[in-house]
């Protein structure tokens, strides 16, 4: 099986790339990430003005011990333009064949601040640029990040300073927000201007609560917070969504970023029609060493397909998603219970009864499904902790 994939002219040696953001913060832990197997790496997003990030900037949701959603109130790169350009020769000089992908933010009326930013990491050696249009915390108040992606003017014409200047000749791939009504729009705007491709989504706005013993807000900066980005397997939907809508008019290829923490959450972005899936959360939680575990995944889910490359399956699944409308009104399941799997616990029938159409009783301590009068809604086979029910089409 051959993971390699083309994006935007540039080969990448497999689809798996690290997200700008704290795994990509300086060229050596880059340079072990490539050593790890990861095909490219964003580089923490540059910016002209130095950062102070903030500390117990994290926040995370944990289910028993598993992280399921993670909260940053990170800003940008610590270090100078001047000493990325050098570490992007040097991982360049190093690995010649690993993808490094600038990533750059300035001010939306100052046009002269992304064509210096896009110039220093083009002659530094970077293979593509990303836009930072979306970071969600710390820029909106000031008119970037996310401010920039909600705004189809803005996020047109910095994509269009960039693409009309000569000089500036690598791949232009602006990073989308999803806290926009239709992010099709902004793809769009930012396709007219010239775009190469899209990367979608960065983090989401976002509030983790409240420690109710100490009343403490999640993460806690001297006793408040503020809202920041979610990150994590909970925002996969989201990111999904987006996708989904980016790639249903073809024309700018799309880079697949949010919520990815396996080789199969790789798949199904790679299945609507994504090439390039970023990953760093996951890389947080669990090192760059991640990558080989995914790379695996992903081999096996081609495996069971039969699929020999990327290319088999890339936007297979995009064509089953369909407009609400156009779903077929006469399909039809029921409910059924395999009694050898049943534990008799009850949660279905708790659920049908308080949620549902009442269509389980229990009888000599086990469900029994009326299924000439269930309606199929699949709440008790989602509840089931023993993988007891099945849904089970009535035609025929």
């Amino acid at each position: 099986m051959h993971l390699a994939v083309d994006y935007s002219g540039v080969h990448f040696e497999n689809p798996f790339v690290l997200a700008s953001g704290p795994p990509t913060a300086n060229a050596d832990m880059i340079s072990r990430a490539f050593d790890a197997g990861w095909a490219g790496a964003v580089i923490k997003t540059l910016i002209l003005e130095p950062v102070n990030n903030l500390q117990n900037r994290f926040a995370t949701i944990k289910v028993g011990s598993k992280i399921v959603a993670f909260k940053n109130i990170e800003l940008l790169s610590e270090l100078k333009p001047e000493d990325w350009y050098r570490d992007i020769r040097t991982l360049k000089k190093r690995f010649p064949n690993k993808i490094v992908i600038g990533s750059i933010m300035g001010d939306a009326k100052a046009e002269d601040q992304w064509i210096e930013l896009a110039r220093g990491c083009q002659d530094a050696g970077v293979d593509l640029i990303e836009l930072n249009f979306s970071c969600p915390h710390g820029y909106p108040d000031k008119g970037k990040g996310s401010a920039i992606g909600q705004a189809e003017e803005y996020s047109s014409m910095i994509t269009g300073w960039l693409k009309t200047d000569s000089r500036i000749t690598v791949p232009i791939i602006p990073k989308l927000t999803a806290a926009v009504s239709d992010i099709t729009h902004i793809r769009e705007a930012v396709a007219i201007a010239g775009a190469d491709g899209i990367c979608a989504i960065n983090t989401y706005p976002s509030l983790m609560g409240f420690d109710l013993k100490t009343l403490e807000p999640r993460a806690s900066v001297g006793g408040n917070t503020t809202p920041g980005g979610y990150s994590g397997p909970g925002l996969k939907p989201i990111a999904l969504k987006c996708v989904s809508d980016l790639v249903k008019n073809p024309g700018l290829p799309v880079m697949a970023c949010g919520g990815v923490s396996s080789g199969y959450d790789a798949a199904e972005f790679i299945l609507l029609g994504a090439p390039i899936v970023q990953v760093c959360t996951e890389v947080m939680l669990e090192g760059y060493s991640v990558v080989s575990k995914i790379k695996t995944e992903l081999t096996e889910f081609m495996g069971w397909h039969g699929f020999s490359t990327i290319g088999d399956f890339l936007g297979l699944g995009n064509e089953r998603i369909r407009k609400f409308a156009e779903l077929d009104r006469d399909y039809a399941v029921t409910a059924c219970v395999d009694l050898d799997n049943c534990s008799g616990c009850q949660t279905c029938f708790v659920s049908c009864r308080d949620a549902g159409y009442q269509v389980i009783e229990m009888r000599d301590g086990f469900p029994v499904v009326d299924r000439a009068m269930c309606r199929g809604c699949s709440l008790c086979f989602h509840v089931c902790p023993n993988n007891a029910i099945s849904m089970v089409s009535t035609a025929g």
